[in-house]
């Protein structure tokens, strides 16, 4: 059933195959240097899809089940996720498609900078921010609902949930047993979101962001005020935030191995939106669940001075114009016959009897 599995999934490989190929014209990758990353990527995979599948689960039992040995019945689940072929056949190939695509995206984001010859974009976005605004920067607007020490924390959790999210999201959808085209048009949007927006926008579109404003030499700083106010914040109730910040542009600097500073478009804000759309697909609580963090996501890219709100309108502009152009494309795909032979693979499924 691997096998089959793989050859309904040809669409996404094909895609990181033109991925890769611009990554090698364009960044000169070398292909050893590339495979140890990628092999760093798997492992990452790997380690925050079962992550995810637990805490899906544990929410499952938590809000529904509510069995008397949580955690017993947690590893059985897990351990049958493992050794079911059909969520395997639907799953790995999945797997197979992330660890390259994490790698080529992380390559590209590293060089947003360099192409350009540095942030060229930062002035004018901040200059939209307030034509778009009527003359108000929009964290003007948040800061006297937002400035207070506690109120920040708690969206510095949530902008920090978005990782989590996303692997959530990612992994619910891998692993169905029902790989359909709502399925396709997600990882096709999902795969050419953060390769267009990640990648080719973010390089022609270069920008740090209101937080590293004064960093690269623009002057006056509109933003000194509110970051003025997140090391205040901070000195009460942490703001991860801040040390996030400070990391990437160390690494920027070449201090440290983190690298890859890009504001526009906001990815954050552009895959809440894709997970939002989805989310109308998978029930009524999980769409109530990522409308919250879709909100919570914006205003947080905003207060915690990460992005622009310009970044996010065309972030969301880039999702929804990816979304309904990938429908058309997921319902074809969906019919090839690979993609029907998953399917009756999955319903005809018998799974072997231990010998005895």
């Amino acid at each position: 059933m691997a096998r089959i599995g793989f050859r309904a999934h040809g669409l996404f490989f094909a895609l990181i195959a033109v991925y890769y190929a611009a990554d090698v014209y364009f960044l000169r990758a070398e292909p050893l240097g590339f495979l140890l990353t990628m092999a760093g990527s798997i492992l990452v995979g790997v380690a925050m899809i079962f992550f995810s599948v637990f805490l899906i689960r544990f929410a499952q039992l938590a809000t529904g089940e509510q069995p008397d040995q949580p955690i017993k019945v947690l590893a059985r689940d897990i351990w049958a996720l493992m050794r079911d072929h059909r969520r395997l056949a639907v799953g790995l190939p999945m797997i197979a498609v992330l660890a390259p695509f994490m790698t080529i995206y992380g390559e590209f984001k590293a060089t947003v900078s360099e192409v350009n010859g540095g942030f060229l974009w930062d002035k004018t976005f901040d200059t939209w921010d307030r034509l778009v605004h009527f003359g108000t920067l929009p964290w003007e607007w948040l800061q006297p609902v937002l400035g207070y020490a506690p109120v920040t924390f708690l969206i510095n959790i949530s902008y920090n949930f978005w990782f989590f999210a996303m692997w959530m999201v990612w992994s619910a959808l891998a692993f169905t047993l029902r790989p359909d085209a709502t399925r396709t048009r997600f990882f096709l949007t999902f795969l050419l979101l953060w390769s267009i927006g990640g990648s080719a926008m973010a390089i022609g579109l270069s920008s740090a962001g209101p937080a590293y404003y004064t960093r690269i030499g623009l002057s006056p700083d509109p933003y000194q005020p509110l970051m003025t106010y997140l090391h205040a914040a901070n000195e009460f109730l942490p703001v991860w935030a801040l040390n996030t910040q400070d990391v990437l542009w160390n690494g920027f600097n070449g201090r440290t191995v983190a690298d890859g500073i890009s504001a526009m478009p906001s990815m954050h804000n552009a895959s809440s939106l894709l997970f939002l759309l989805v989310a109308r697909h998978l029930g009524k609580w999980p769409f109530r669940l990522l409308a919250i963090h879709f909100v919570l996501i914006f205003i947080g890219s905003i207060h915690l001075a990460w992005h622009y709100a310009v970044d996010a309108y065309i972030g969301w502009a880039l999702t929804l114009l990816l979304w309904f152009a990938a429908k058309p494309v997921a319902e074809w795909w969906d019919q090839r016959p690979a993609c029907i032979e998953l399917r009756r693979a999955i319903e005809n499924y018998q799974p072997q009897k231990p010998a005895i």
